[in-house]
């Protein structure tokens, strides 16, 4: 749950560890399985097992893994990068010399819930002890024998880097502490809702740490309260607001949908960015009923948009395009952050209508394409609300000349190329075989499905054999479908199947 980078020190150190940005490979990949724990009976076995499920909520195993390197789970060393130095998290195995193995369980509690080493040192706000102070005694203490039941590594911690290894260097964040932590708030149950919102409203705000992506920092590193879960960037991806606004139009059963299947809504393709490791590694093992809770919970919150238009902002007759823009197009657009076309930027968009024309801008738009992803990540917005956002960024950005010079293409339907669908749908899959997707060019494992034939393959494809159906692009027609399969096909196909010419079925 990675960098949110400020101009001010403490703020890059608070956010940047909560998220490694480290693709994720399917189950049976490289990323290491929860490890198995050590026998016990009774009572402490439910004790551990219940441990292991709240380390699965927090996502301990994200951030204390280093999974380029192949260390084994929970051993630390994975590098944080900053403007200021690397970063290494700890090692939190119970090996007596390099990790937490000496720990008493009020030592553990403490550094959960006050952020204070077992010898009274502040720990720096990557670690998220300011939403772990909020989970209950008894949470904590079935989280401490859990890691202590865990296979004991012994791999040595890192350093900080300077001046952050100086002696009484960590002096300083009691100041930070003293305007922005306080310690024993353990959530209250809120009389007025219902068991499932004060089970969501738990589950959001401690372990599961949802606020660390999802709102706005202030310049100091601290969440800005009125702004919560709203939305923010993070590792130049947007984590979308999930309050109860930008979540309008989503069901609780579709929300969960995105937990469970590690798909956006509608099956707008798979999820991506830092939020891959939050469901690989934690939303995915929760329970049916704590994934509804927190549905609950994200959409009864109210929070004070930053994107959003004051009430009086528009008074003249503006047309809806430019009201969008404004809304949610602006965040990328307004300074081309993630690469995204800057609004007046008249050559840019120039040759972008000459590539796809207008109906390619709108499906692209409205779709996702690239780091732009689906329609903004503006799940109110309609088809429509996308689109005129479309027209009033090429009204502002080109000038009357090219106007003129395009006005041929305007209406020019998005060509059937099968290497232009695979980019931008394809591939986030078959890339790198992500969900087990066979790998574009892998000969081997294109192989037996080529000897299958083509119509199979389309018929799989479209209709969801083991494959989201039609690739989870639903505004692909069957041609889509086919060019896209045609040209991985070719591009798949083994050296010594050169006569066969599959871009001809």
């Amino acid at each position: 749950m990675g960098a949110f980078w400020r101009h001010k020190l403490i703020a890059a150190l608070v956010a940047c560890v909560s998220f490694s940005a480290y693709a994720l490979e399917v189950e049976d990949g490289y990323y290491p399985a929860y490890p198995a724990t050590k026998h016990a009976d009774g009572s402490r076995a439910q004790l551990i097992s219940k441990g292991e499920y709240l380390s699965k909520m927090g996502d301990c195993i994200s951030c204390h893994t280093n999974v380029k390197a192949g260390t084994p789970a929970f051993a630390g060393g994975l590098p944080i990068v900053t403007p200021f130095g690397t970063f290494y998290t700890p090692n939190i195995t119970p090996d007596k010399k390099t990790g937490i193995g000496l720990w008493t369980e009020q030592d553990f509690i403490r550094a959960l819930k006050k952020g204070l080493s077992p010898t009274g040192e502040n720990y720096f706000p990557v670690f998220p002890f300011a939403y772990f102070a909020n989970i209950t005694d008894d949470d904590a203490r079935a989280l401490y024998a859990y890691f202590m039941s865990l296979p004991a590594v012994d791999q040595t911690n890192r350093s900080l880097p300077f001046p952050f290894n100086v002696p009484g260097a960590r002096l300083s964040l009691w100041g930070w502490k003293l305007l922005f932590f306080f310690p024993n708030n353990v959530l209250e149950t809120n009389p007025e809702k219902s068991e499932q919102w004060n089970r969501g409203h738990y589950l959001v705000d401690s372990l599961g740490h949802c606020s660390m992506c999802h709102t706005p920092l202030n310049l100091l590193g601290s969440p800005i309260e009125r702004n919560y879960l709203t939305g923010t960037f993070i590792d130049g991806y947007w984590a979308p607001n999930i309050s109860a606004q930008g979540l309008e139009s989503v069901t609780q059963d579709e929300l969960t949908h995105v937990f469970s299947h590690s798909m956006l809504i509608n099956d707008a393709g798979p999820v991506a960015g830092p939020m891959t490791e939050v469901v690989h590694n934690s939303l995915r093992y929760l329970t049916p009923s704590d994934q509804l809770a927190i549905a609950d919970y994200l959409k009864s919150v109210v929070s004070q948009d930053p994107l959003a238009i004051a009430p009086s902002y528009h008074q003249q007759s503006m047309i809806r395009g430019e009201e969008v823009y404004r809304v949610v197009c602006t965040t990328c657009h307004q300074d081309g952050r993630m690469g995204a076309p800057r609004i007046g930027d008249g050559e840019n968009w120039t040759d972008r209508v000459k590539t796809s024309g207008l109906d390619g801008l709108y499906k692209n738009a409205v779709n996702g394409y690239n780091s732009m992803p689906y329609k903004g990540a503006c799940v109110t917005c309609s088809k429509q609300d996308v689109e005129s956002a479309v027209d009033y960024l090429l009204n502002q950005s080109l000038t009357r000349s090219q106007r003129l010079d395009l006005k041929k293409h305007y209406h020019k339907q998005l060509p059937v190329d099968g290497e232009q669908i695979y980019s931008e749908k394809c591939g986030a899959c078959h890339n790198d075989g992500h969900m087990g997707a066979p790998i574009l060019g892998d000969v081997a494992t294109w192989k037996p499905l080529i000897a299958k034939n083509i119509d199979v393959l389309v018929q799989n494809t479209i209709h969801g054999s083991k494959h989201p159906k039609k690739g989870a692009c639903h505004a692909c027609t069957t041609g889509d479908v086919i060019a896209a399969i045609k040209y991985m096909v070719e591009q798949s196909k083994s050296a010594s199947n050169t006569s066969d010419n599959y871009s001809l079925w």
